[in-house]
C-alpha cells in the first residue's frame, strides 16, 4: 500500500459518517480510526508509514483583491459528479445562482458519496472538471462569479 492510498483513506474517513476505517490489501493491513489513539491489532505485516508533514500554507493579505474569484473545491478524493444519477440533470448549470450550503455535486469514492456543496453564494461561472473525472480533495470543481 503506497502512501497516496493512504491519504485517501485518510481523506475518505475525514468525510464519511464513521469513526474507523480497516482495509486489508496485499498482506497489507491498515486501520485508521477518528478521535482517539489507535491500539495495535496485532504484529504489523508491513512497515509503519511516516505521515508527510502538513503544508505550511503561505500567508495571505488581509484584504482579498476584488478580482479574485471564489471556487468550490472537492471535499474529498473519489470520483466527480454533475448529477444526482445518470441521466438526471445536473445540480448546477453555468450561469446559475447558488446559495452558501447548496449542494452542487458529488464525490464518490468506494461506493460512498459525499456532497459538494457551495461555501459561499455566488453564480457559477464555469464547471472546472468534467463529469466522471476523478479527483484529489481540495481540486477546483466551480468557480463563482
Amino acid at each position: 500500500m503506497d502512501l497516496t492510498h493512504v491519504r485517501r483513506l485518510i481523506d475518505l474517513l475525514a468525510t464519511a459518517p464513521v469513526a474507523e476505517l480497516e482495509v486489508e490489501e496485499g498482506g497489507c493491513r491498515i486501520r485508521i480510526t477518528r478521535g482517539g489513539g489507535a491500539q495495535p491489532v496485532g504484529a504489523p505485516s508491513a512497515p509503519p508509514v511516516a505521515a508527510a508533514p502538513a503544508p505550511v500554507a503561505a500567508a495571505q493579505p488581509a484584504v482579498a483583491p476584488v478580482a479574485e474569484a471564489a471556487v468550490i473545491t472537492a471535499p474529498s478524493y473519489g470520483v466527480f459528479h454533475l448529477s444526482p444519477a445518470p441521466g438526471a440533470p445536473p445540480f448546477v448549470t453555468v450561469g446559475q445562482d447558488v446559495q452558501a450550503g447548496q449542494e452542487v455535486g458529488l464525490v464518490e469514492a468506494m461506493k460512498v458519496f459525499n456532497a459538494v456543496r457551495a461555501e459561499q453564494a455566488g453564480r457559477i461561472a464555469a464547471v472546472l472538471v468534467e463529469d466522471g473525472t476523478e479527483v484529489e480533495a481540495g481540486t477546483p470543481l466551480f468557480q463563482l462569479a
